[in-house]
């Protein structure tokens, strides 16, 4: 792997954290935990906290009550979290990590020390004991009423998540429109954001005050831990230095083929064959189809940070229900794939104009070979910096490559719209048009028509929709040549060429190259 992977371009101090994140063992049931000091008095610690906090009694079980299950589930938080249920979408941490890249703002991570102990419940919810020997030794028929929410539990989220908003409110704080787990804060023409995952968090914005008035507030409403500078959450690893903030998963895609024995695989250069067509056969070899939903949707976890996996995926993911030995060996190749660069990443750079969206759309028309189906894809640009993506294979069948290419546009007008209105959220209001970059003229042109034509009303209401943006000025449609149309490779397999010639022009990089 050193052939494939190396640290020598990261700081000293960020050459220690990354080597750290592979060092502890994990145990995964409770007999191997006791048996190890360490986890054995992080388990006491987390008990005497959760009775502490009066989580729970012990009762005799109610009759005709049945508990709920319990079992230890074990991680380790490294100096910036990792958390496994992301509340927040994923979209807006790249648009917050975009424009902190281009107006130098300071990312600092929060972590609540059990969270969702801070929701109350209005359920009657009854659970079986904790396993090991935390626990004094009682009878069968004891079980405990939860106070408290806890992990796991289907109604903990929406207990803690209420908890939190009402105290950020108390704050002087305001939910974003366009994802309601950004809270802000403007104050004197300075803003602080603040964005959560279930217990992690992360703070940003040009007001140190207001930083630390809320570090202040939130440490005591609830018990918190100051993380630092952003560096690890939901498996990304963040890097910042001159050039800019980037992110990878070069740990989650090194587990990933060392849990899949493919360590040691010949690389490829492309996820995806060139021109391959994936289809299901009437004779096909059948594979496992529980390790085939299990490998796409351990992928899928690396589409965060890897645009470049895109179309893969969304083809692989389209056989999960009656997989065959090609779809297999596509899987199997995008892994041989990550290979070849696993620590390949974004990097968000500093930008003269940190509030233009730019969008990139095509479409691949009839290229689904068993339904006729087109496929059709985005990238879109903030401030220069790659934010959101999308391959998706369209609904319907669409009678023409203009009709694909249209329906394309529409996907990624309703993108930029939804960028547009978090960025005033976050006090970016920019009076230049949105600039949609489509290769296929005709599609342009109905667009720009207001004229009403049978081959056009299939599309009509993202006709008119595209066409009043057009009007109003909030959308305009540049030329540009299909050997410059980025989202190409969203919508089929090309050439290693071409495909390594737009991953730089998406801002991919990969700082862990060895040479």
């Amino acid at each position: 792997m050193s052939h494939f992977v190396s640290n020598h371009r990261l700081s000293e101090s960020n050459r220690s954290f990354v080597n750290q994140l592979s060092t502890v063992s994990i145990p995964n049931n409770v007999h191997k935990a006791l048996a190890d000091p360490r986890w054995k008095e992080a388990m006491n610690e987390e008990m005497k906290s959760l009775q502490e906090n009066k989580t729970w009694e012990v009762i005799d079980r109610p009759p005709g009550k049945k508990p709920v299950g319990c079992r230890w589930i074990y991680t380790v938080k490294y100096k910036a979290d990792e958390t496994f249920a992301p509340v927040a979408k994923i979209n807006t941490v790249r648009v917050l990590l975009s424009l902190a890249a281009n107006l130098n703002w300071p990312l600092q991570q929060f972590d609540v020390k059990n969270a969702f102990l801070h929701g109350e419940l209005s359920e009657e919810v009854y659970m079986e004991l904790p396993p090991g020997c935390m626990m004094p030794k009682t009878d069968s028929q004891k079980v405990c009423k939860l106070q408290k929410a806890l992990y796991g539990l289907k109604q903990s989220p929406r207990a803690w998540f209420g908890r939190f908003t009402k105290s950020m409110r108390a704050f002087g704080y305001h939910q974003s429109k366009s994802d309601h787990t950004l809270f802000l804060k403007k104050k004197q023409g300075k803003i602080t954001a603040l964005i959560v995952y279930v217990d992690d968090m992360v703070v940003t914005g040009n007001d140190p005050e207001e930083r630390e008035a809320l570090q202040g507030h939130l440490s005591r409403e609830f018990k918190m831990k100051d993380l630092g500078p952003l560096k690890y959450f939901l498996g990304i690893e963040v890097s910042r230095s001159k050039k800019g903030i980037f992110l990878s998963q070069r740990k989650y895609a090194l587990d990933l083929l060392r849990e899949t024995g493919m360590l040691a695989c010949q690389p490829v250069d492309t996820p995806v064959e060139e021109g391959l067509k994936l289809r299901i056969e009437s004779y096909q070899v059948p594979v496992d189809k529980g390790r085939y939903q299990r490998l796409v949707g351990r992928l899928m976890y690396l589409a965060h940070t890897r645009p470049d996996l895109a179309y893969a995926l969304s083809i692989v993911s389209q056989y999960m229900h009656n997989p065959g030995e090609q779809h297999m060996n596509a899987v199997l190749r995008i892994l041989r794939y990550l290979k070849s660069a696993p620590g390949q990443g974004i990097l968000f750079t500093k930008n003269e104009d940190h509030q233009s969206v730019d969008v990139y759309t095509d479409a691949d028309w009839a290229g689904a070979v068993d339904d006729r189906r087109s496929t059709s894809g985005y990238f879109t640009f903030v401030g220069g910096n790659l934010v959101t993506w999308r391959s998706k294979k369209q609904n319907v069948v669409a009678r023409s490559s203009a009709e694909a290419e249209f329906r394309g546009i529409a996907l990624g007008v309703c993108e930029a719209l939804w960028l547009r209105l978090l960025l005033q959220d976050l006090g970016c209001v920019s009076k230049q048009p949105i600039k949609l970059y489509c290769d296929n003229k005709v599609a342009c042109d109905i667009a720009h028509n207001p004229v009403q034509h049978d081959r056009t009303k299939h599309v009509e209401i993202d006709r008119f929709f595209i066409k009043e943006k057009l009007d109003e000025k909030i959308v305009e449609l540049p030329h540009i040549r299909s050997e410059d149309q980025l989202a190409d490779i969203l919508t089929k397999a090309v050439s290693s060429r071409v495909f390594s010639k737009f991953l730089s022009k998406l801002g991919m990089w990969d700082i862990y190259a060895p040479t």
